[in-house]
């Protein structure tokens, strides 16, 4: 059997190629790829995302462990990236309108699950809660973990014991995974 290997457009390529370079000191390949409504790429490796950037000649290179969520608004035909941030702010969100994400939508719902090392929901009050999330980078085995968490609706940091309950529930979700 023979495999078939979707050739990239060379600029693309040649622009991945040197940003993992640059970040990891080794070479990464692209996966999978879309091409944007505006003519522009987004890519995929085993290590990281590559999303446009505000410079319309430069991407930016954001590892799998730092992407939160993707979700295709299959109505507007955009595909819709959230990146991890500090608790407390905003997700960085990065809108690409694309026809069909396709192969590239695949890559991104697969490489986004195998950075996730623990999910846990703990409740704080009622069924509201928090969401413990442990992540690391699925293309290196001895990659840092980065833990972050999320309050459900209705649960507000500036809530009288709400953050110190969401940071004691984290400091036992990784005594008990011993991360």
């Amino acid at each position: 059997m023979r495999l078939l290997r979707t050739s990239w457009p060379r600029e693309l390529a040649d622009a991945v190629s040197t940003a993992s370079r640059e970040a990891t000191g080794s070479k990464d390949d692209i996966l999978a790829a879309v091409q944007l409504t505006n003519g522009r790429w987004a890519a995929g490796t085993r290590a990281a995302v590559y999303l446009p950037s505000d410079s319309a000649d430069a991407d930016r290179r954001v590892g799998w462990e730092q992407i939160e969520r993707a979700n295709w608004d299959a109505e507007a035909s955009v595909l819709h990236v959230y990146e991890t941030t500090d608790f407390g702010t905003p997700l960085r969100a990065t809108e690409l309108k694309v026809e069909d994400p396709d192969r590239f939508g695949q890559l991104l719902r697969e490489r986004v699950d195998a950075s996730i090392i623990v999910q846990r929901h703990v409740r704080l009050a009622g069924k509201r809660g928090v969401r413990i999330v442990a992540r690391r980078n699925p293309a290196v085995t001895d990659a840092a973990v980065t833990w972050n968490f999320v309050l459900d609706k209705g649960l507000e940091p500036d809530q009288p014991g709400v953050l110190d309950a969401a940071e004691s529930a984290l400091r036992q979700v990784r005594d008990e995974f011993g991360i």
